[in-house]
């Protein structure tokens, strides 16, 4: 199983060239990276990119380039790279996140032990680091193997997105003993995420997109729930992901969405027959 590094990115060339250079450091070399740039000025012109771009060659990997036109969001993008991607391990990573050397082997060596559909790091945001917030640190670990799990929004279990707030999952691993490493129950994930190929294509990818307004957020929610039903689901900590911290370039000009990819979450439960949550009460 190989690794293919499928990055969306629209006007943050600052924060891209932190991501690339995480990716370019990391000690799984030979990566694919297909890159899906719909900013106004292409990345792929700054003399930095270029630069990045020729480090992960040389370490024997691939670049893709496309460039594209912000016609329909941010749902289409992720399908337009899946469309395009080979491997059997699939990194959609977004263009604020720098990884540790470690991370995308670490995500790989999970992926494959644990047969699941997905496994995400997610970043920390360490303007927070001195903000502590106890209520939101709870964490369900895995003991054992990872299982499928059917969680909705009016499930207790979907409170488990506090953890990804601020830096809280950063705080939960500075309490870890020394070079330990363990997997934990997620409601989703965000902004770097492992997924088996064949398991992502089997539940449809994002191919909901047209139904989806232009501005609209939860497409990861969405097809994450959908894999957890059936092959199970987690999240790594520590991480080894640390957020740019910089505006999003997803939202609408009110600074706001129009719509959530769950809201098609039971027709697609229907379609597919997966049990909904509360069959399993």
């Amino acid at each position: 199983m190989t690794v293919d590094v499928l990055l969306p990115t629209c006007n943050r060339l600052p924060s891209l060239i932190l991501t690339l250079s995480g990716l370019s450091s990391q000690d799984t070399p030979a990566l694919r990276v297909v890159v899906a740039d719909q900013s106004e000025e292409p990345a792929r012109r700054h003399p930095v990119v270029q630069a990045l771009f020729r480090v992960l060659q040389a370490r024997g990997g691939d670049v893709e380039y496309h460039e594209r036109p912000k016609v329909h969001g941010i749902a289409e993008q992720r399908q337009f790279l899946l469309d395009r991607a080979r491997a059997g391990a699939l990194l959609y990573l977004d263009d604020d996140v720098l990884m540790e050397p470690w991370v995308i082997g670490r995500m790989l060596d999970t992926l494959r032990g644990q047969q699941c559909g997905f496994v995400g790091a997610f970043p920390a945001g360490l303007s927070f680091s001195d903000d502590h917030r106890p209520a939101q640190e709870t964490i369900e670990f895995w003991d054992g193997a990872v299982r499928p799990e059917a969680i909705g929004p009016d499930t207790p279990e979907w409170n488990r997105w506090q953890l990804h707030r601020a830096a809280n999952l950063h705080h939960v691993a500075e309490r870890l003993p020394a070079g330990d490493s363990r997997l934990y129950k997620v409601a989703w994930v965000a902004s770097c995420v492992m997924y088996d190929r064949e398991k992502l294509l089997e539940v449809g990818g994002f191919s909901f997109w047209p139904r989806l307004p232009r501005y609209h957020s939860g497409e990861e929610v969405l097809v994450q729930n959908l894999l957890m039903r059936r092959w199970g689901g987690c999240g790594l900590v520590p991480s080894g992901t640390y957020y740019a911290e910089v505006p999003s370039t997803v939202l609408n000009d009110r600074g706001g969405v129009d719509g959530h990819a769950l809201d098609l979450l039971q027709e697609l439960l229907d379609q597919g027959g997966v049990k909904n949550p509360r069959d399993y009460r």
